[in-house]
């Protein structure tokens, strides 16, 4: 049986992300090259609530060298942030928006823990999969394929299989599962630098591999 995130669940999630380091390097390489992320740690949180007007922290990924440049994007470098905190529109939680962005670059990859899913022992961190239009990170998917449905679909199953992760049907829709944290080691503090490693990994794949297929399918 599933169930809908609780308030204090998020807010563990963002204290997570507020006070937690990594356990190691972050980094993903695609189409040789074209594509990349090298993140070595992170920098200290800040407030971001001046890009916004609204109340959201933040911090940036930092390479090798402590520089905030670490996403490769075609022929150029752009520095990568984390924000997370309130978002431009309502949602079911207070708060409980994360974005993931590239200074340069007119993309990024969001998630909105309002719509994370839970079971008895888990927590899941999903993007609605069902949509092939309208608005949203993974709507970036289909890019330029206008009406064209079969290549939409051929897109999202390419998505699915490179991200390799679990699919959640849930309110009439189908979720992929972003994220998942075992509910015993949300609020366990030796836990937490695991949980961070994951979400941030794993949000930085499906980041990147977006950007791949639109360009390579």
């Amino acid at each position: 049986m599933y169930d809908s995130l609780k308030q204090e669940e998020a807010d563990r999630i963002k204290f997570i992300l507020e006070n937690s380091e990594l356990l190691e390097p972050i980094q993903y390489n695609f189409l040789d090259g074209k594509y990349s992320i090298d993140v070595f740690d992170i920098s200290e949180s800040y407030d971001a609530s001046e890009f916004y007007g609204r109340n959201m922290r933040g911090f940036n990924l930092l390479n090798k060298d402590e520089d905030p440049h670490v996403l490769k994007y075609r022929n150029s470098i752009g520095e990568c942030f984390v924000h997370y905190g309130e978002w431009a529109y309502y949602t079911r939680l207070r708060e409980a928006h994360i974005t993931v962005g590239c200074s340069k670059h007119n993309y990024n990859f969001q998630i909105e823990l309002s719509q994370a899913i839970t079971d008895e022992n888990h927590i899941y961190i999903v993007k609605n999969i069902s949509n092939l239009a309208g608005k949203g990170a993974l709507v970036r998917l289909y890019r330029n394929l206008k009406d064209d449905r079969v290549s939409k679909e051929k897109r999202k199953q390419k998505f699915i299989e490179d991200f390799n992760s679990e699919i959640i049907p849930y309110e009439e829709k189908d979720w992929i599962v972003i994220s998942k944290i075992n509910k015993e080691d949300l609020y366990n503090d030796e836990k937490s630098k695991d949980i961070m490693q994951n979400i941030l990994s794993n949000i930085l794949k499906a980041m990147l591999l977006i950007e791949v297929i639109g360009e390579e399918f």
